[in-house]
């Protein structure tokens, strides 16, 4: 009976000893992401984007609101269509983040912004994502120094400039986006309607849109 106890301990204690061993594999099976190099930049060309601004509050014209937040969520790129580096690579990916504006008594006013003149620098980071290649690491566009942000007085885009970035495609010293779409500008466009209507303007498409990180 010792004999027979002394041997379930012994396997017991083996047992234990194995899967110590074989946890730490385990926890590495997942290795750590790849920075992607070069400079990547998604166009209407290579890499549209798909997806919209948003306004929180919406713009208006003579809106009075004291801060304003645009939120940017798009789709980079397809698999017909995608995203091109200065190393030659084809990525896909997908732009997140917001910009808050704190403009006292005239932040969702349409004619403050798309003025041409710079806002005051906003609050936000962006973060892109990219799904191919596999196992790459995001770029992150972070606001020091602070990001500049101008609408076009012909309401055709809203350009943002400056900022940090890291991830893949850093160091990069000039990282810009150029927010846009075919059906903004013009009297009868998005921008101007959506400008004049009791509701305000609360979104905008952004398919022939730019970024260069």
């Amino acid at each position: 009976m010792a004999r027979k106890l002394l041997r379930i301990l012994a396997l017991t204690a083996l047992t234990s000893v194995l899967l110590v061993a074989v946890e730490p594999g385990v926890a590495h099976a997942n290795p750590a992401g790849v920075n992607l190099p070069g400079k990547v930049r998604c166009s209407a060309t290579h890499g549209a984007w798909n997806g919209l601004i948003s306004f929180t509050p919406p713009l208006m014209n003579g809106g009075t609101a004291s801060t304003e937040t645009m939120i940017v969520k798009a789709a980079l790129g397809s698999t017909t269509n995608p995203c091109v580096t200065t190393t030659h690579l084809q990525v896909l990916g997908a732009i997140a983040g917001k910009l808050t504006f704190s403009i006292p008594g005239s932040a969702n006013n349409c004619a403050t912004i798309f003025s041409g003149i710079a806002l005051p620098a906003p609050v936000g980071k962006f973060k892109m994502t990219w799904t191919s290649p596999v196992n790459s690491n995001p770029t992150k566009w972070t606001q020091a120094s602070a990001f500049s942000v101008t609408g076009a007085a012909a309401l055709t885009s809203i350009t943002v400039k400056n900022g940090t970035v890291a991830g893949s495609f850093s160091p990069f010293a000039t990282p810009k986006a150029t927010l846009s779409d075919a059906n903004w500008p013009g009297a009868s466009g998005t921008v101007a309607t959506g400008c004049a209507s009791t509701g305000g303007l609360a979104s905008l498409t952004l398919a022939t849109s730019t970024g260069t990180w």
